[in-house]
């Protein structure tokens, strides 16, 4: 087994080829942590290799005579340690896992996972070109005898609907919708929350062998949006992972932090310029000044390591129970915080107030109840096996 070692934390970073990826893994780098970059992009190990150069001491810079180095890298004593690029597709479970597997091998702990990988929308789901009045296709797709409206669908996943007389001879042919936004948005970090957990549990086993019984906090952040909390009709699918992703940070949080001592926050970036904006977005936007920095972006990532939020003013809401959570706050505190980022504030965001006493107890109190029922149930079906 790898032996842990705290001499440089682990942090694997999805996304890591572009946009606020590459900029979180050269903010870590300056940190000294050991980075593994997750991203399909072709030219990844490029990438890496520039990283290496720029974080190197003495190294030739691309900067023009006479400018200085960011103070992020000219403080440093030392090189971190290089950055390891892996191409992984996060919607492969597989793929995500010789991502783990590879970043546990360097010293047998991950300290730190960044669920930033993301893609916008595929298509609109109500384009005209998706529904078709197709004889031809009705014909190809109905087995004899049967008209494909017995369950409301043909057999290849194409919806039907017959008419009579003269229009029998024209189905409807509706093409499945393409939802690889999810599988990339919310799947592929559901997988990456079942990893990190798994690798932690893992090194925290190989800790106590070496007689160390108190596990070290790790920290995942998911890369969420300003959309995960509000409408967003250009974007529908990628509005409801966002949305998704929010609540599951949430439900997830206060088990893991009790449990395995992870810290489970949600980041979530107003507009910032990044691959995902189609061309003439960015400086239309930046126009009516609604860009918010790269640095605002790390700043939030800084208060979810517990350390200060730099030039960023903190907007905090009050708790239900008119707690605040504050930066640098203990595990319990900050466990499941989801923080706005936008122009240059960071707003802790707060799930809303309960309707009523009975909605409280069916979230809260009735958790025990819940699980004692789901428990029972997993057993049974056990049992049928």
């Amino acid at each position: 087994m790898a032996t842990p070692s705290p001499t440089h934390p682990v942090a694997i970073i999805t996304g890591a080829a572009s946009g606020i990826g590459l900029a979180l893994t050269k903010h870590l780098m300056s940190k000294s942590y050991k980075v593994f970059m997750a991203d399909v992009n072709p030219h990844g190990e490029e990438i890496a290799t520039e990283l290496v150069l720029e974080h190197t001491p003495g190294a030739a810079s691309s900067a023009p005579p006479g400018a200085t180095e960011p103070p992020a890298i000219a403080a440093q004593a030392e090189a971190p340690p290089p950055p390891t690029f892996v191409h992984t597709d996060i919607s492969s479970f597989t793929s995500q896992l010789r991502l783990f597997q590879a970043a546990y091998s360097y010293n047998g702990s991950i300290d730190f996972f960044a669920a930033n990988a993301g893609i916008d929308d595929s298509e609109d789901i109500f384009a005209a070109e998706v529904e078709d009045f197709s004889p031809d296709l009705a014909h190809a797709t109905h087995p004899p005898h049967t008209n494909g409206a017995e369950h409301g669908a043909n057999g290849n996943g194409t919806a039907t609907s017959n008419g009579t007389g003269d229009e029998q001879q024209q189905q409807l042919v509706v093409r499945p919708p393409n939802l690889r936004t999810l599988d990339v948005d919310l799947a592929a970090v559901i997988s990456g929350v079942k990893l990190f957990v798994a690798f932690a549990k893992k090194s925290n086993r190989d800790l106590e062998e070496m007689g160390v019984n108190e596990p070290k906090v790790r920290r995942m952040v998911i890369t969420s949006s300003m959309v995960g909390i509000y409408p967003f009709g250009t974007q529908p699918l990628y509005c409801a992972a966002k949305h998704a992703l929010i609540g599951l940070t949430r439900s997830l949080a206060p088990r893991l932090s009790t449990e395995s001592n992870i810290l489970l926050n949600a980041l979530l970036p107003a507009f910032v310029p990044t691959g995902l904006a189609p061309p003439g977005l960015i400086g239309a936007i930046e126009k009516c000044g609604h860009i918010t920095p790269m640095s605002s972006i790390l700043a939030a990532y800084d208060a979810f390591l517990g350390e200060g939020p730099g030039d960023c003013t903190i907007r905090e809401e009050a708790g239900r129970e008119g707690e605040e959570r504050r930066v640098g706050a203990g595990i319990e505190q900050l466990a499941g915080a989801t923080v706005e980022v936008t122009l240059q504030e960071l707003h802790f965001r707060n799930p809303p107030a309960y309707a009523n006493e009975s909605q409280r107890w069916l979230c809260e109190d009735a958790a025990s109840v819940w699980g004692r029922m789901y428990d029972e149930k997993g057993q049974q079906g056990k049992g049928k096996g």
